[in-house]
């Protein structure tokens, strides 16, 4: 299956899901996380502020703050095709921005800490959205490339990703290009959809 195509359909399906179900399954996923070994060993999380159809991650980044890790939420700069994550220490202070999503204020990025969190010992989780997976865990983004350019500069410092779906989101394997970053693992409504080998 062609990428543009598998975004199509899988967006359909989304979009599709009722809001009960979608708030229902987004805590169920977002419980799924939390009670998870390399959630529970993280001291840094890159998270993300859930925007339409998505997966909800309004609980998640809470207890993340709750649970005293160190939150970082991404800032979008279209106009450079780039991505940075910034520290949050209040999700009162978010404000909307690219595409009216809720942004953090330009502070603390977390590619000034990341390596020296890394060599630290510190252990770096992020939690990622995403519009498609198949069956091999490959993930189609919103074609922007935002991630995977990320990944290219600060992927060495994270030690877990997790791509957060609903399992009406999987559609059958694409061919996937040499820029693409697949994550660690896949969390659905029904646990653990795919996980890399260890």
């Amino acid at each position: 299956m062609e990428k543009r195509e598998g975004r199509r359909l899988a967006f359909k399906k989304r979009d599709g899901i009722s809001e009960e179900d979608r708030e229902r399954w987004s805590l169920e996923i977002q419980r799924e996380v939390r009670s998870q070994p390399w959630y529970c060993q993280a001291d840094i999380v890159l998270s993300y502020v859930s925007f339409r159809s998505e997966v909800s991650t309004g609980k998640i980044n809470r207890w993340i703050l709750e649970d005293g890790k160190q939150l970082f939420l991404p800032r979008t700069y279209a106009d450079r095709h780039v991505m940075e994550f910034y520290r949050v220490s209040d999700l009162t202070m978010l404000t909307g921005g690219y595409q009216g999503i809720q942004e953090p204020a330009e502070t603390e990025p977390f590619s000034a800490a990341g390596e020296t969190a890394f060599l630290g010992g510190k252990h770096i989780l992020m939690i990622m959205p995403g519009v498609a997976f198949d069956k091999e865990g490959n993930r189609i983004g919103y074609g922007g490339g935002y991630y995977d350019r990320y990944l290219s500069v600060c992927g060495d410092w994270i030690e877990n990703t997790v791509m957060l779906a609903f399992a009406e989101q999987e559609i059958p394997v694409f061919e996937c290009e040499s820029c693409d970053r697949k994550p660690d693992r896949i969390i659905v409504q029904d646990g653990l959809r795919f996980r890399m080998e260890d």
